[in-house]
Parts: C-alpha cells; sequence; structure tokens
C-alpha cells in the first residue's frame, strides 16, 4: 500500500507528509497507526480526521460517511463522539475519537469491539487510581532547538577538528575556537569557567582534553533539551507507565528504566555540586555580615582599651615627628587579629568551607591592622570565579552522564508518550461505557435492532426504555417496520434518538447504553426529523426525492419523526403508508413517530405493527404518568384527553362545566 492509495492522497499532500516524516513509510505508518497529533502538524483538524477515517476506511474495505445517510444521524454521532471524548485526558485521545466512525464493515466493526472489550476492562482495573491525574499532564512532545550553552567553550587544537565541529552543526549550540598555541589557548581559558580541548598537539596545562567527541559529551544540552523541554509530561508518563506495568496492563514495562533517569533531570544529584552551589550563592552575604560584626566587634573593644606607650617610643615620636600610627598597630594586633580570626571562623563555619576555601578566605579577609575593616575585593572575586568553574564542572560531569543515558532514548521517550495517549483514547471508551452502564450488543443475522433497559445519552437521567424491531428473540413481536403512536411529551422521539444511537455505536464496534442488545448490521441509518409545518411544492418534491432512498435494495434502519407535516393531512397518510408498503418489500428496518397512525394502516398495502407510548393518568400533582416503553399493538391514547382531565381537576365552576363538556366528546374519560 502507498500513500496515494489512501482516498484524497494526491501528490501535493503526499509531499507534505513525506516532507514531514522524512519517508513515505514512516508516514504511511503515522497514517494508518492514527498519528493525530503527528498529522496536526501538517493538516487541519478537519484534515486530518478525515485522512485518517479514509485510511481506515481503504483498510477495512469502509467507507465513511455511507452508515450516517441523513443530517440528523450525523448531529447523533457527533454529539456521541463528543460524549465519549469528554472522559479523555489528553487533547490527543479528545482528537482520535473523531476517527471512529459507523460503517458496516464486519471486519472493522469487530476489530472496534475487541478494542472495546479491552478498554471496559483496563478502565474497571483502574478505577480511582492515580493514573487518572497523571493522563491530564500529558502533552504532545515539542521538538525546540537547544539553548546555547553559557560558560563554556569547545577549542580544536587543528584546522580538521574545528571544521568537523562545525559541520556537526555544534558551533549553534556553544563557542567553538580554533587555536594554535598555548598562549591562545590560555587567554581562551581565562574567559571562560569551563574549555575543552580537542585534536591537535597543543599542550593542554589544565583544560581538559576532551574524552569523546560524541555529542552527549561536548555539548550534553544537545540530548537534554529535549527532554528538558517536554519534562513534565515525560514524567508524568513514565509514572503512569509504571502504575499500568503494575496493573498489569500490557505494553508499558519497557519504559521502567525511563522513569529514573529522568527524575533526575533539573535535579542533579551531586551533593558537592549542591554544596558549591550553596556556598557561591551565599558567599557574598556571609563575607559582608562578618566584616560588618568584627568592625562592631572592634570598635566596642577600641573603645573600652587604653594604650601604654614607653618611654623610648615617646622619644622616638618625639625626635622623628613621626611614627605614631605604627605604635598604635602594633598595639592593637593581637586585638585586631583575635577579631579578624573570629570572623573568619564565623565565616567559614556558616559557609561549610573546606581545605583550600578556608585558604582562600584568609586572603580575602585583609591582614593589615585597621579600622573599619576592609576586604580585599579582588580575592573574593578570585574565589567567586573558581568556585564557579568547580560547580560547572561538577554539574558538567552529571549532565555527560545523564546525556550519555538519554542520547538514544529519544525514540522510546516518544514511544512511550504516544503509547500513553493511545491508552487514554481508550480509557475514554472504557470509561464512558462503564459510567453509563453499557454493553457490548449482539449481532444477529435477520434485520432488526431491540434492547432491554435502553437508556437516551443524551439525558440525564434516563428513565429505561425496552423495545424491538424484527427477528431479536427479545419479545414475540417481530414485525420490522412499525407505526409509534402516543402522547406529546411522552418520549417518541427521545425513544427514536435512542434507537440511533444504539445503532450507530453498535456499528462503531461500541458498547451501547442498554443491559441487553441484539441487533444486525444495517447499510445505512436515515433518521428523519420532525418537520416544522406544511412544506410548499417545491419544498414538497424535495423532501420527496430524500425518501426516495427507501425503494434501494440496502439493508437500511429507517427512522422518522412525525412525517404528517410535509403536506396536507389527507395525503401524508397516503404517503407514509406508501413509504412503509416500500419498506416492507426490502430488507428494512423502519420506525415512524406519527398521530395518524389509523389512518396511515388504512392506506397501507401491507400490515403495519402499531405501538403505542401511553399515558396512564394523572398523578396527585395533575403531571402526566407515562409509561416510556412502547406497548406492542397498541394505539396509545391521545393527549387531549389526559390535558382536559387535568382542566377538570383543577378548575371550579362554569369553567370546570365547559372542560367537562369537551371531555365528553371522547369515547374514554380520563
Amino acid at each position: 500500500m502507498k500513500l496515494v492509495d489512501i482516498p484524497g492522497v494526491g501528490p501535493r499532500l503526499k509531499e507534505r507528509l513525506v516532507d514531514h516524516y522524512g519517508s513515505e513509510e514512516r508516514a504511511l505508518d503515522a497514517v494508518m497507526e492514527g498519528d493525530i497529533a503527528g498529522l496536526l502538524q501538517v493538516l487541519s483538524e478537519r484534515q486530518a480526521l478525515s485522512l485518517l477515517q479514509a485510511a481506515t476506511a481503504e483498510r477495512y474495505g469502509a467507507t465513511p460517511g455511507q452508515f450516517l445517510a441523513t443530517e440528523e444521524a450525523e448531529r447523533i454521532y457527533r454529539a456521541l463522539v463528543g460524549k465519549i471524548a469528554s472522559h479523555a485526558h489528553t487533547e490527543y485521545a479528545r482528537l482520535k475519537m473523531g476517527t471512529v466512525f459507523p460503517s458496516d464493515s464486519i471486519e472493522l466493526i469487530e476489530s472496534n469491539r475487541r478494542m472495546a472489550a479491552l478498554a471496559m476492562d483496563w478502565a474497571a482495573r483502574l478505577e480511582g487510581s492515580e493514573v487518572i491525574g497523571l493522563l491530564r499532564r500529558i502533552k504532545p512532545l515539542r521538538e525546540k532547538a537547544a539553548g546555547r550553552a553559557k560558560g563554556r567553550a569547545i577549542v580544536a587544537g587543528s584546522l580538521d577538528s574545528f571544521q568537523e565541529l562545525k559541520s556537526r552543526g555544534l558551533d549553534r549550540l556553544i563557542d567553538i575556537h580554533l587555536v594554535e598555541s598555548p598562549r591562545e589557548l590560555f587567554d581562551i581559558r581565562s574567559g571562560y569557567g569551563h574549555v575543552c580541548l580537542t585534536g591537535g598537539e597543543i599542550p593542554s596545562g589544565d583544560v581538559e582534553e576532551a574524552e569523546s567527541l560524541d555529542d552527549w559529551y561536548l555539548v550534553p544540552e544537545a540530548v537534554l533539551s529535549f527532554f528538558q523541554e517536554n519534562i513534565d509530561s515525560l514524567k508524568a508518563a513514565a509514572k503512569a507507565s509504571k502504575l499500568l506495568e503494575e496493573a498489569l496492563i500490557p505494553g508499558f514495562a519497557e519504559f521502567a528504566s525511563l522513569e529514573g533517569l529522568l527524575s533526575r533531570l533539573g535535579q542533579g544529584n551531586d551533593s558537592e555540586a549542591g554544596r558549591l552551589e550553596a556556598l557561591l550563592e551565599n558567599l557574598h552575604k556571609e563575607v559582608d555580615d562578618a566584616v560588618i560584626w568584627a568592625n562592631s566587634e572592634l570598635k566596642g573593644r577600641i573603645e573600652a582599651s587604653s594604650v601604654t606607650l614607653a618611654g623610648m617610643d615617646i622619644l622616638q615620636v618625639l625626635g622623628r615627628g613621626e611614627g605614631v600610627r605604627e605604635l598604635f598597630q602594633v598595639q592593637m594586633r593581637g586585638m585586631f587579629q583575635e577579631v579578624l580570626a573570629e570572623a573568619r571562623d564565623r565565616t567559614a563555619s556558616r559557609l561549610d568551607l573546606l581545605g583550600q576555601e578556608r585558604v582562600e578566605l584568609d586572603w580575602v579577609f585583609a591582614s593589615e591592622v585597621g579600622f573599619p575593616l576592609e576586604i580585599d575585593r579582588r580575592a573574593l572575586h578570585q574565589m567567586e570565579h573558581r568556585l564557579r568553574r568547580e560547580i560547572e564542572a561538577s554539574s558538567l560531569v552529571e549532565r555527560r552522564e545523564l546525556a550519555r543515558a538519554l542520547h538514544d532514548r529519544k525514540e522510546e521517550a516518544e514511544r512511550m508518550v504516544h503509547e500513553i495517549m493511545e491508552f487514554d483514547f481508550l480509557h475514554a471508551i472504557g470509561s464512558y461505557a462503564i459510567s453509563h452502564g453499557m454493553t457490548l450488543p449482539e449481532i444477529v443475522s435477520e434485520p432488526s435492532i431491540g434492547f432491554l433497559d435502553g437508556r437516551n445519552v443524551s439525558l440525564e437521567p434516563a428513565e429505561p426504555v425496552s423495545y424491538s424491531l424484527g427477528k431479536t428473540g427479545l419479545v414475540e413481536h417481530e414485525e420490522r417496520v412499525v407505526i409509534l403512536s402516543g402522547v406529546n411529551s411522552g418520549g417518541k422521539t427521545t425513544l427514536l434518538d435512542l434507537i440511533a444511537q444504539i445503532a450507530i455505536l453498535a456499528q462503531m464496534g461500541l458498547p451501547v447504553p442498554a443491559t441487553k442488545c441484539r441487533l444486525s448490521i444495517f447499510q445505512e441509518l436515515y433518521y428523519f426529523s420532525k418537520s416544522r409545518g406544511t412544506l410548499s411544492a417545491g419544498a414538497f418534491e424535495t423532501a420527496m426525492r430524500k425518501f426516495s432512498v427507501v425503494g434501494n435494495d440496502s439493508r437500511k434502519l429507517v427512522l422518522a419523526d412525525e412525517l404528517e407535516a410535509i403536506t396536507e393531512p389527507g395525503a401524508s397518510g397516503r404517503i407514509i403508508g406508501s413509504l412503509l408498503d416500500e419498506l416492507q418489500r426490502h430488507d428494512s428496518v423502519a420506525v415512524f413517530v406519527s398521530h395518524l397512525a389509523e389512518e396511515v394502516t388504512r392506506f397501507a398495502e401491507t400490515p403495519v405493527r402499531v405501538d403505542g407510548i401511553e399515558a396512564e393518568g394523572l398523578d396527585k400533582d395533575n403531571n402526566l404518568i407515562v409509561a416510556r416503553s412502547p406497548r406492542y399493538d397498541h394505539l396509545a391514547r391521545s393527549t387531549p384527553e389526559l390535558i382536559l382531565a387535568r382542566l377538570v381537576r383543577s378548575t371550579k365552576g362554569q369553567e370546570r362545566e365547559f372542560y367537562q363538556r369537551l371531555l365528553d366528546r371522547f369515547d374514554k374519560v380520563a
């Protein structure tokens, strides 16, 4: 199979798909596997869904849209897809729900039934699981160019090495320099926190010589950028994979090792690097605090002290006329050194300094006697610079180790997220089915549809309804074509919607909202909604053209709601009767809702069963009591009788007498 074998894929679309996926084989695999997320990067949502439906149809020999033969059938299908999609937690799953469509392909229906059975089993296992919260965090992975590495450089010791690094595009990620002498290397080294030397024979001194020329070593950011950009989705997917594996959901064990690696992203495991980062962050503040303390301490001690000069000291000062400052420094040196030592000890303790760091701190605190105490800012800057280099070196080791572990795991990570989103698609189907008490219907050969305790999913709460058309084995009545009569607001249209919902879901291969259901596979579903007023001659002709389909030989399910409004009442009975006769002669199942049941049966040439949704009376609040499940072979009472009975009950005097006289005109009185 090739891309152009899929209906709707021409040369231009093929070119776009191949450019996006890299090859026709990969593009075809993506389409056949339903990669809605990838296709949306190339196509509109409508185009992507249409393409995926066409690909599925091509595989199973189906035709998208053929089953849904009217706008009303399409409307109910879209509403069902929306309701199931509302149980999805990822945008991927919500969109992919639109790729499932009803058809008459037994192979496609059976494939989807197996999928749905698995989905319900998995959803039942995971009720209340932490997985659900994790699914909400997962989004399609983004590909973003890595940012430039700061404070680091690669130095090439030869022109060949320099050109090879640039040909790989590494110069877009990190500074790369060509050096030809130790002096050039030294100059570059002084401007960066870390320099890595590749190629050539130049003595490296304290510059790191590259142990590998792979990207993960030279610029680990090139590998880690993808994972960091998608870290929340990846971590959620990895944890969800672990939970799904523990729940014995197959296909997720292979991703177990990713969770540990992903947990290290953004949180270095090197405790020494952490100590150095904390030291660098707090160094300035602690030194400044120590200076403030030392000056305060010196001031207090000096104010409380006195200086004794020996005679020779006085003669020396008088004779030379100078040296008083030096005399005071000598006298105060002990006090100064004592306070300075204590200030250094306090700072070293608070910063957790080790070895060389304590020596560097001695350079920071001036040793000359003077007030106020001042620090050597240059020494402090050098100490900070060295710390940054150490942190970078330590952090680089950690990043390299992680990049080395992840450099060949990108496709695995993409596959993991894809599988989790695919699971969400299945879980949405299973979750929706369980929440509505749905079951997989039994497929039978005779044209028929029947169900027990069916519930219209558009109603909350929905009263259960049982009904059967054709040889379902659920009831003794086996007629395929019926007229449904009944009271206004009794639920006739709701029942038609329910029949359509069950037929559409069943032929999508999905569970239906009933405790038990049997139906045949139909080639087409025609749902004609209620007409709004008598049609003009031209509109009547258009309507008749729509109904002409009842005469074809395809197995169809036809639902029609009060077609009598298409023309005058006298003609309506004849037309509906003729339509029912046509349906009787073909392999079809039909329900026509009509208030003209007696007239229709008079004009029909074939026997037509009349069922009724009966109002059983009025409750204590004068509301209609309706038995929602139709009674077979029963013409239901009309609503006006009961409305008049309600008016008789709720009024008095002459008004009540008026309503009673009207009610008496009916054969039956409520």
